[in-house]
């Protein structure tokens, strides 16, 4: 968002402190928003919030206030799929603004950073232009309400679309590789969030024919781009489920070479907490697919709870960095040190480092800084569909030659 988008602005602070809210009020309208709304408690904000003719955007709130807290405000804002974004501000510890962050995001809601007091002008602003407002809001409540019937039809018809994430290498610019993300347009209800129809795909057993109907259409299109001069590799997701099965070594390595492509053209990213329990099946599977040549990624690194114990068990290629360390991480210490010590991890196995979630100047020059190999995030680009790839591959290779 720029600085003449603000202007179109509707914001919410709430904060029991008179003080508080008159400064706040004040920064913000000097900011340009188009409206500041305030309230000294949270149900009154929950009032004005429920009232849709206000059109809120944001809420800027503080946590420790009397009767209804902070943290009680953003289960209710949760419950009612409100789309709008989410500011904490609070005197408290900087772990505990961290922790209700985090808490935030579990319960769904845009949550755009955490500023203790006094508050920060240039960090406020910097949360404000973070603000995406969509065109056409994510549905929420029960219009996301789709059934596995549904789901099940969208993966036979490959109405289930891949969109591509760009990767950029740190020290040459240059784009390396690309991650396949799912994305489903309903014909009646819209775009449907990822978290929704996958958890369904996990529910109820499609989250292997929607892992291999991703890696059909990825592994095909990637094939076409590397035959036009693209010499990049694809990374795909792989559920829990995709992991049993002992053949998929040998499948993957024939499905590769029928579309002329190498083995190291693609990496398998597997989170932590997706890594089935029969480690002895699991080993075999991820040492094979190795041994064959292909990348072997552990995602949304740090977010588990032994993600060191499988980098040991399991020969990782590649070390993927969760967003919630990267992003603002130069101004958060908690995140910075893990951040820091993830990349320095990666070094010493001797594997590529990947952060995801690269938003600002300042989460590169962070990245940078400390070592990291590869970046994606909206700071290069957003997830695209395969038709806009190419065009903005040749914008950025025009825009970094000009940089040269």
């Amino acid at each position: 968002m720029t600085v003449e988008e603000l202007k179109q602005l509707t914001c919410l602070i709430v904060d029991d402190d008179s003080f508080m809210l008159s400064t706040l009020s004040l920064v913000l309208k000097q900011f340009g928003l188009k409206q500041v709304f305030q309230a000294d408690n949270a149900q009154d904000a929950l009032k004005l919030i429920a009232n849709r003719n206000n059109h809120i955007d944001i809420v800027v709130s503080d946590l420790n206030m009397p009767e209804m807290d902070g943290i009680q405000l953003l289960r209710h804002l949760g419950a009612l799929g409100v789309n709008l974004g989410v500011i904490l501000v609070s005197g408290e510890d900087p772990r505990l603004l961290e922790s209700v962050q985090n808490l935030g995001k579990q319960y769904q809601l845009r949550v755009l950073g955490s500023i203790s007091k006094p508050v920060k002008k240039d960090l406020l602003l910097q949360y404000l232009l973070d603000f995406r407002r969509e065109v056409k809001p994510s549905p929420q409540g029960p219009a996301t309400m789709v059934f596995a019937d549904e789901l099940q039809a969208a993966i036979i018809s490959e109405l289930i679309e891949v969109w591509y994430q760009p990767q950029i290498d740190v020290a040459t610019f240059q784009l390396v590789g690309i991650e396949a993300l799912a994305r489903w347009q309903h014909p009646e209800k819209g775009f449907i969030p990822p978290n929704i129809f996958i958890g369904i795909a996990e529910k109820y057993g499609m989250i292997q024919q929607l892992t291999d109907s991703v890696l059909k259409q990825s592994i095909k299109q990637i094939s076409e781009w590397n035959k036009m001069g693209f010499d990049i590799s694809l990374s795909v997701n792989f559920s829990a489920s995709g992991l049993c099965h002992l053949d998929i070594p040998e499948v993957l390595h024939s499905t590769l070479r029928n579309s002329g492509l190498r083995p190291d053209h693609l990496t398998i990213e597997v989170t932590e907490s997706a890594l089935p329990k029969d480690t002895s099946a699991t080993l075999d599977i991820l040492t094979r697919l190795r041994l064959k040549g292909f990348g072997l990624s552990i995602d949304d690194f740090g977010t588990g709870f032994s993600s060191l114990e499988q980098l040991r068990l399991i020969p990782f290629t590649e070390l993927k960095i969760d967003r919630s360390f990267v992003h603002h991480a130069s101004d958060n210490k908690a995140s910075q040190a893990i951040l820091e010590s993830s990349i320095s991890l990666a070094k010493r196995l001797a594997i590529h480092c990947v952060a995801e979630g690269v938003e600002t100047q300042e989460d590169w020059d962070l990245v940078a800084s400390l070592g990291c190999d590869i970046v994606q995030g909206y700071f290069i680009a957003k997830p695209m569909p395969a038709a806009e790839f190419v065009p903005w591959v040749r914008q950025y290779s025009k825009k970094h030659r000009a940089k040269s």
